[in-house]
């Protein structure tokens, strides 16, 4: 008998979810502001979803800031990000809710996301949903829906894809690929189309390699390289060229909470420059 026959209710919630993610109305133009090189640095999933946890309740908990240096054409300010985070670990299920406040040139927008991953043999699947309040350049609403299977040994192949509703118009991003697991250690790549109907395709390469040094620290690095990773100006694919590049380390300072930092450096054409600090602390009880 399968898990999804046996928990009546958690099946439930999986159909809801897909439902949700792929009944979504589709309009036309999108400028993203950002949103796309966001996604990117957080595709792969944490090792800890392909290992699940023990029957034993997991509760854990996340605190995210970001303060980024921005050039966008003839303008100079800042953008930041706060980010926090709750959920529920149990076997091989795992569920979140967050809250972010988002500051670009003073003005503030909002978001609230849930999701999970959910384990299954040699396979998982990562859902997400959730809205934006308070809007001038974030998405009214966005879903996003990854599945995984393992091809052989460490080797799994990935699809997920992401829809976001802006106030001018809709974005949907795919993006296949393959993580590759070894020890507490893992490497991706991607291919990924970003699809905004009145302006065609635009495309990217991306990867992300962690490593785990010792028990207590891991060094993470990654980047893309391509078409729309930021789309501030609104302008044709080709024109709309640029790359990002991340890299940071977390420290595990014991089993119950764990601390990051990280930096991040992206550019676009015509002219946007974004340079990020970032800041981490995770808790689970």
């Amino acid at each position: 008998m399968s898990l999804l026959s046996e928990k009546p209710a958690l099946r439930c919630f999986l159909i809801a979810a897909f439902s949700f993610v792929f009944f979504i109305p589709i309009y036309s133009f999108a400028a993203e502001g950002g949103e796309t090189a966001r996604i990117i640095s957080q595709i792969p999933p944490p090792i800890s979803v392909i290992k699940p946890t023990e029957e034993k309740m997991e509760i854990f908990a996340d605190s995210y800031y970001e303060f980024s240096d921005i050039v966008q054409g003839s303008r100079n300010g800042s953008w930041k990000e706060v980010t926090n985070l709750a959920g529920v670990a149990k076997g091989n299920l795992r569920g979140y809710f967050s809250v972010s406040q988002l500051r670009r040139f003073n003005q503030r927008n909002y978001t609230a996301n849930f999701g999970g991953y959910l384990t299954i043999k040699d396979s998982y699947v990562h859902f997400e949903t959730g809205f934006g309040w308070d809007i001038s350049y974030i998405y009214r609403l966005q879903d996003t829906i990854e599945y995984a299977h393992r091809i052989y040994k460490g080797l799994y192949g990935q699809l997920g894809y992401n829809y976001r509703a802006y106030p001018a118009g809709d974005n949907h991003l795919i993006y296949p690929g393959f993580i590759y697991y070894f020890g507490n250690n893992y490497i991706s790549a991607n291919y990924g189309a970003t699809i905004i109907e009145s302006r065609g395709r635009g495309n990217m390469g991306m990867m992300k390699l962690n490593l785990a040094v010792n028990d207590h620290l891991n060094w993470w690095f990654g980047g893309a390289y391509g078409e729309w990773l930021y789309d501030i100006f609104g302008l044709p694919a080709n024109d709309e060229f640029g790359y990002l590049f991340y890299s940071g380390f977390t420290v595990n300072i014991n089993k119950w909470v764990s601390a990051r930092i990280g930096y991040s450096y992206g550019t676009e054409k015509p002219k946007f420059l974004k340079r990020n600090l970032m800041y981490g602390l995770s808790f689970k009880f």
